[in-house]
């Protein structure tokens, strides 16, 4: 059964990250693999900080994947950031029945448009934002209508319906 699995400063084990790692398949790549650790620790220190929320995309007892999100500033306006994405190895650029039909990582990032949606009826957000650290990146948001804003950040309007 597909499940969203929402972790906050309120409802996060200490041990939040080892339980992640465990049961998340890393890239092969070894300088890829060290990099998403280091991406799992830091997501959970910012949530025991509050400073992020993180939600885990789960089939039964498997992640699918995990979106860490927080709360920005950009030109003065409120926005939500898109702290780190992050899909098991194994379902990357796959199409998965139980999403229907959509790759991972494209419905994690339906799913923070969904959030911001949500979040920007009470509290005004224009944007979602991000910081590829690399060109790949960068090419994958702009396949899902991200912009670029300056040579750090990008951007995706919030369209209120």
């Amino acid at each position: 059964m597909l499940e969203v699995v929402n972790y906050n400063h309120t409802n996060t084990p200490y041990s939040l990250s080892i339980q992640l790692l465990e049961k998340i398949n890393l890239s092969e790549d070894l300088e890829s693999s060290n990099r998403e650790v280091l991406f799992i620790e830091d997501i959970c220190k910012r949530i025991q900080k509050s400073k992020s929320v993180l939600y885990v995309l789960k089939n039964e007892d498997d992640i699918i994947g995990l979106i860490a999100l927080s709360f920005t500033s950009v030109k003065e306006q409120p926005s939500l950031q898109i702290d780190y994405v992050i899909v098991d190895k194994k379902y990357q650029g796959k199409e998965l029945k139980v999403l229907d039909n959509c790759k991972p990582f494209r419905y994690l990032m339906k799913l923070a448009v969904v959030l911001a949606k949500r979040i920007s009826q009470e509290i005004g957000l224009r944007y979602i934002v991000l910081s590829p650290d690399n060109d790949d990146l960068e090419n994958k948001y702009k396949q899902v209508n991200f912009q670029k804003l300056n040579d750090n950040w990008m951007y995706l309007k919030i369209q209120n319906s």
